[in-house]
């Protein structure tokens, strides 16, 4: 929890002043740092930042002051508020965006980490693919949910496929994937993807690797070499 409110802008000691706060109630300042094991002074400080994003509030008692955490709802205000600014200023960021010439980059993962990146960034560059060596051998690595909500967001953006896949070996079937067979001589312990400008490689091994290229060249002669494949590849 203290993670999350830190990632969208608190401070370690704002964080754990406000949850202080939603556990104990209204506190003076001298209560709170009884909680917290922060200094008075401080705590002070921490009141106010947490004041001014409308965190907390204050209320006179008897000459003393006790402070007052708004409700976790007030959280969401705060985050639509950062973003509203950040809305405003795209526009003037994008004038002096200059991307220059297309990079290459390698990224390299282990284990089902690697599967869950790439089968979740098909789904955010919304486009067909093509491939071979077709399988359903990640199941095996990715939980079903997330196969399941994979296909399913392909279904949603209607992302289409076409994959290779060895004879009689099972694939990952879906109406929005066309198969075509290869002889079983051509069968290696990989997956290779090709979507936008990337190509990604699944190796099967004990530990499964997979490999992610982004290079615009690599991925559309990739795609040419696909194209050759399937002209000749019967169904």
């Amino acid at each position: 929890m203290k993670e999350i409110l830190e990632q969208i802008g608190l401070s370690n000691g704002e964080t754990e002043i406000y949850m202080i706060l939603l556990k104990i109630g209204e506190s003076p300042a001298s209560e709170i740092s009884k909680h917290t094991k922060i200094a008075r002074p401080n705590v002070y400080d921490y009141l106010n930042k947490l004041k001014e994003k409308g965190l907390v509030g204050f209320v006179n008692k008897k000459n003393k002051v006790y402070f007052i955490p708004s409700s976790p709802e007030k959280l969401l205000e705060h985050l639509e508020e950062k973003m509203d600014l950040l809305k405003e200023e795209i526009p003037a960021l994008l004038k002096i965006y200059n991307p220059g010439k297309e990079s290459s980059k390698v990224e390299v993962y282990e284990g089902s980490e690697g599967f869950k990146t790439m089968i979740n960034d098909i789904i955010k560059v919304k486009k067909d693919f093509v491939g071979w060596g077709g399988s359903d051998k990640v199941k095996k690595y990715v939980p079903g949910y997330i196969v399941k909500r994979y296909l399913n967001s392909r279904k949603k953006y209607n992302i289409k496929g076409k994959m290779l896949f060895v004879e009689k070996e099972s694939v990952l079937e879906t109406p929005l994937t066309e198969f075509k067979s290869i002889p079983k001589q051509y069968s290696s312990p990989s997956t290779t993807i090709v979507y936008d400008n990337k190509v990604a490689i699944m190796i099967y091994t004990l530990i499964p690797l997979v490999i992610i290229i982004t290079n615009r060249e690599l991925a559309d002669s990739y795609k040419k070499h696909f194209d050759l494949l399937w002209k000749v590849s019967k169904r």
